[in-house]
Formats: structure tokens, sequence, C-alpha cells
């Protein structure tokens, strides 16, 4: 599951396993990631064990509002590993006609 860290007063790190590949087509692009890092590169594979993405710690509340609106994760205050959260399905207007 993914996991939000925070490895210095400065900066939140987002670590992605291998399983996670649907959040970072969508996360790794975003500019505000200062560095990433690979984990398990199988010289030869395609395939990682996760990747670590560092942002500053001011993108916290935006990485984790996405996360949550784009993939129901709510993550611990301090960090932790993500928690789905079910979706609530939308309320219907219920209409009249005259």
């Amino acid at each position: 599951m993914a996991q939000l860290s925070y490895p210095s007063s400065t900066e939140v790190q987002l670590r992605l396993g291998a399983q996670e590949d649907a959040i970072l087509t969508v996360v790794r692009r975003w500019s505000w990631w200062t560095r990433a890092d690979v984990e398990g590169r199988v010289p030869g594979e395609s395939q990682v064990t996760a990747v670590i993405l560092t942002a500053s710690r001011s993108e916290d509340r935006m990485i984790r509002d996405i996360l949550h609106r784009s993939f129901q994760l709510v993550f611990p205050a301090e960090g932790g590993e993500g928690v789905a959260t079910a979706v609530a399905p939308t309320p219907r207007v219920r209409r009249s006609y005259r």
C-alpha cells in the first residue's frame, strides 16, 4: 500500500510499491517532486520493488488531497500506510414532475 513519511522537517516522501503502478502513472509527472528513488531494480528487468518520490513538506496537503480524491486513500496525520476508504454513493436528486 502507498505510504507517506517525513524523513526531515522539510520533506515528505510517497513510497509506492510495484502494485501501485496506477498511482505512479498519475503522480509521477507532477512538478513538485524534487527527487525520485528506485528500490529493488534488477539489471535487465523493468520491474522494481518500489519508487520513492520526495517533495517539499509544503506540498503535503496537496498530495494528501489528490490521493484521497483520486484513489480514496487516507493517511495518518503522522504519516504511514494509506487506508482505502469506501466511496460514498452520490446522492440522487428526486425530481417531481407536474
